[in-house]
């Protein structure tokens, strides 16, 4: 995988995690915005270091990726769910409802940017 396609997709979880933070800042109160700002963190960062380690692990097996990817944000809001959240004493709905909205839209864009410019023209 080529460091500018890395850094594509990086940048789109990036700009994924900015929108999620406005939109969600403007729907919850002004003490719940910690809890905001750490799930739209912790989804942001975790996405990008699966990304990061399923496209160099994997980088001709998109299904491969994309699988290991969906076990990975499974584990991490189950892990927010029952350990993290309740010790940071944060507000359940306003930590994980942001995180796995970033989850769920950087998800839905993967594909896209795998393929774009993936550059294989090989025929399988």
């Amino acid at each position: 995988m080529s460091a500018a396609r890395l850094l594509k997709l990086l940048a789109g979880v990036a700009l994924i995690a900015v929108a999620v933070y406005l939109a969600a800042s403007l729907l919850v109160p002004a003490e719940s915005r910690r809890a905001v700002a750490v799930g739209v963190g912790a989804g942001a960062a975790w996405q990008a270091l699966v990304l990061a380690v399923t496209l160099t692990a994997l980088p001709h097996n998109r299904l491969a990726a994309f699988g290991g990817g969906m076990i990975a944000r499974f584990l991490l809001v189950a892990a927010a769910a029952l350990v993290v959240v309740p010790a940071l004493g944060l507000p359940m709905g306003p930590a994980l409802l942001p995180m796995v909205t970033v989850l769920f839209a950087t998800t839905l864009i993967e594909p896209v940017l795998f393929a774009a410019g993936a550059g294989d023209t090989r025929v399988r």
